[in-house]
């Protein structure tokens, strides 16, 4: 989980009504992350450099399953590349036009990896967060 420091960032958490303004998941020592312009993953030792962001590494609240392992880094294999967009994220309902935003690609991915998670959980990074049993 992170937000963006500064004015865009306040910003952003108003229009989202969310603390944090973004979600990515960590797996083999990356941050797999959907983000413009397309959903990519980085080694965890150069994510953070020089961003200006706060950023809260939420670790499972047990280790995962070779399983649940598997399945993450299927979805991530499925989706790294993947265009970024919001439109669903304004308009849940819209038609879905491939695109896809960070806290779909997450959602996405411990779907993925057999966390039952509330259907709408995917609709900002907080939602994710409380609505997922990963991290209790």
């Amino acid at each position: 989980m992170s937000r963006l420091k500064g004015r865009f960032g306040n910003f952003l958490s108003r229009v989202t009504g969310t603390h944090y303004t973004h979600t990515a998941i960590v797996i083999d020592g990356k941050v797999c992350e959907s983000t413009f312009p397309r959903a990519k993953c980085t080694p965890l030792t150069r994510y953070a450099a020089g961003k200006p962001w706060i950023i809260r590494y939420i670790p499972p609240g047990e280790p995962l399953t070779p399983a649940q392992t598997h399945g993450i880094r299927d979805y991530v294999r499925q989706n790294v590349g993947r265009r970024y967009g919001l439109k669903q994220f304004f308009n849940p309902n819209s038609r879905p036009n491939g695109r896809i935003y960070c806290s779909q690609f997450a959602h996405g991915a411990l779907k993925s990896a057999g966390f039952q998670l509330p259907a709408k959980s995917w609709h900002t990074p907080d939602r994710l967060l409380h609505g997922s049993p990963i991290h209790q």
